[in-house]
């Protein structure tokens, strides 16, 4: 069933079972339009900063276990996935008999029924992806952990997550060399962090590779279980269609955690109907219709990957994704891409630029790459145009944005978007998605052009915060999530983002955005990545800090003239006042900069006196 909305209605999400609307709409039985550049300008409530991404295409409403059902009615025969790493190619229908057989052993073996949560914590390979689609058939819920975790983060998110069934590398897998898991999972099990008991609630752990664990090898009073995946996977047992039918489209379908970039991870619920929607949607606009061979480097416990490349199939049949590599790994990442015909990339700014810099130090040719979507943080405008230049048969390289609490997309620029505003800004509000852009502190909308807190609502946003209420509150009212971050719209409805809320700098008095000197900085062609910080001052409250990294092999200016390029072209107080030359950056496992932690870096280096609180 798809629901039908008018161009300007808006769709309200409440609550995590009702989805209400203005008035009811004709109910009607069709995919999304795939007319090739049928688009809609957004509609803008003009001289204010609201938009709606208007559409001719509809909402689904189905769960992600009926579409693969419809997916292997139409044609099972495709090829799905290849993993470079492992030597391994998949069709559709190999692939839908597997995730049948895991859901039915899950089931029945696992005692793992609608609601329950499964934890997942791997680097990304074929199997990650059959557990992912298993879970979604049986209606439990998916929770992702990150596969450089240690013993106190994982014990996170286990509790957190309340996971009944954990998948995670066996005794001598081949992913030890990523991470000790064997000795961490063990570390975990037989500690009691923060004072609380064990997590009772884990039965069974399942190992995706390598050796089964014994079951005495944890504490004997969890008695957990202990299985190998593929025997699983043998379980010849028919999907059981109530099961299926069983899940609801407002059902949660995964727990994702943030990235840490401003502090711990919060788990992001995410339902079917916010994730079918948000991948066809998504890549809809990014015109992925046809016969597309997307390459997925980023990690798939992040909504990115796991949610649009992993689930991009089910909504365009004929793409294929392509899995580089294990651990990130820039020559199996080029080798893929050329042995696989790769022409479509799913990117970070920091690793385009990583690809482009190799390729262009190898003299390496990648003639089948035609775009690129770009997302996970801003991307400086001269890295557009320095990949374009390095790889020349990508003619596209489009920006996209969003977050793990929208599922993860809100914006995005369209085919026929200019160069000049793929590179400027994030686009427009996808379809049936609104964007308002508000005050922070009195919450009205601003005007077109004024600096405001981004907010959006539709059928991208989240449940909530798994088990947070307070922190759901606090982010999520009437429909609207709050994302912090702080942008402009155009009378057009593009957005350009300024900056993270927690990010802004107040030098002297004075709201200074990171980002407009990021871009200043970026100008220098010496420059790889600058980043901008806030240190404690105590005269003018806080100065700008610049990280620099420089390219190698060119000539490097000194932090003088550095500091005498920015007077040139910024206001006094946009000046920074400190220069740190870096070889690297704090990351989370996205590839995303950690700003508090570089902050905290950026004090201790110059040793400054830290702010008080």
């Amino acid at each position: 069933m798809m629901i039908k909305i008018s161009p300007i209605i808006s769709l309200y999400r409440f609550n995590t079972s009702i989805v209400q609307r203005c008035k009811p709409k004709q109910i009607i039985s069709r995919h999304l339009s795939t007319k090739d550049h049928s688009y809609l300008s957004p509609y803008v409530q003009l001289p204010y900063s609201y938009a709606f991404g208007r559409s001719e295409g509809n909402v689904i409403y189905k769960t992600l276990g009926q579409l693969m059902d419809e997916r292997a009615e139409k044609d099972s025969g495709r090829p799905f996935i290849v993993s470079h790493h492992e030597n391994l190619k998949k069709y559709y229908g190999d692939f839908y008999e597997e995730i049948n057989h895991l859901a039915m052993a899950m089931h029945d073996i696992l005692d793992i029924k609608r609601g329950d949560v499964v934890g997942i914590w791997s680097g990304n390979v074929y199997d990650w992806i059959v557990i992912q689609y298993a879970c979604l058939r049986l209606g439990a819920i998916l929770c992702t952990a990150n596969p450089f975790y240690q013993s106190f983060e994982l014990d996170y998110a286990i509790r957190k997550g309340e996971m009944k069934a954990l998948f995670m590398p066996g005794k001598q897998s081949r992913q030890d060399y990523v991470n000790n898991y064997a000795k961490i999972i063990r570390e975990t099990l037989s500690n009691k962090f923060e004072n609380e008991g064990l997590p009772l609630y884990l039965k069974n752990i399942i190992s995706i590779d390598g050796e089964r664990y014994e079951e005495n090898y944890f504490p004997s009073i969890l008695q957990i279980k202990t299985f190998e995946l593929n025997k699983l996977k043998q379980f010849k047992k028919e999907m059981d269609r109530s099961l299926i039918e069983a899940v609801m489209p407002d059902d949660p379908a995964k727990i994702v955690f943030t990235s840490g970039t401003t502090g711990k991870p919060k788990g992001a619920c995410l339902s079917h109907f916010t994730l079918a929607n948000n991948v066809s949607i998504v890549m809809k606009q990014f015109d992925v219709i046809g016969e597309a061979n997307c390459c997925l480097p980023l990690p798939f416990f992040h909504s990115f990957a796991g949610v649009l490349g992993n689930l991009m199939p089910l909504a365009f049949p004929e793409s294929q994704i392509v899995i580089p590599f294990l651990k990130y790994n820039l020559r199996e990442f080029v080798e893929s891409i050329q042995k696989h015909n790769v022409s479509f990339l799913f990117a970070t700014p920091t690793l385009a630029i990583d690809l482009f810099n190799y390729v262009a130090r190898k003299n390496y040719q990648l003639p089948t790459l035609k775009a690129v979507l770009a997302g996970g943080a801003a991307v400086p405008e001269e890295t557009v145009y320095q990949f374009k230049a390095t790889i020349p048969s990508c003619t596209d390289f489009r920006i996209g944005y969003g977050a793990t609490e929208t599922g993860p997309g809100l914006t995005g620029n369209r085919v026929d978007t200019s160069d000049a505003d793929k590179a400027q800004t994030v686009g427009q509000p996808l379809d049936f998605i609104e964007v308002k852009i508000v005050d922070q502190t009195t919450n009205k909308l601003v005007k077109i052009g004024e600096t405001g807190e981004i907010h959006t609502r539709g059928h991208n946003v989240m449940i909530g915060y798994w088990k947070e209420p307070e922190k759901t509150a606090k982010v999520l009212q009437n429909g609207w999530y709050n994302t912090e971050d702080l942008g402009t719209m155009d009378e057009r409805g593009y957005i350009k983002i300024v900056g993270r809320s927690k990010e802004l700098i107040i030098v002297g008095g004075e709201n200074v955005y990171p980002r407009e000197i990021e871009e200043v900085l970026h100008m220098l062609p010496s420059i790889e990545i600058a980043s901008v910080v806030g240190v404690p001052d105590e005269r003018r409250g806080e100065e700008l800090c610049a990280w620099i990294k420089y390219r190698e092999n060119v000539p490097q200016e000194s932090h003088e003239q550095l500091r005498e390029f920015c007077k040139g072209k910024l206001a006094y107080f946009k000046v920074p006042k400190y220069f740190l030359t870096v070889d690297d950056f704090p990351m989370t496992p996205t590839r995303k900069q950690q700003k508090f932690i570089m902050q905290k870096m950026s004090i201790e280096k110059l040793k400054l006196k830290p702010k008080k609180e």
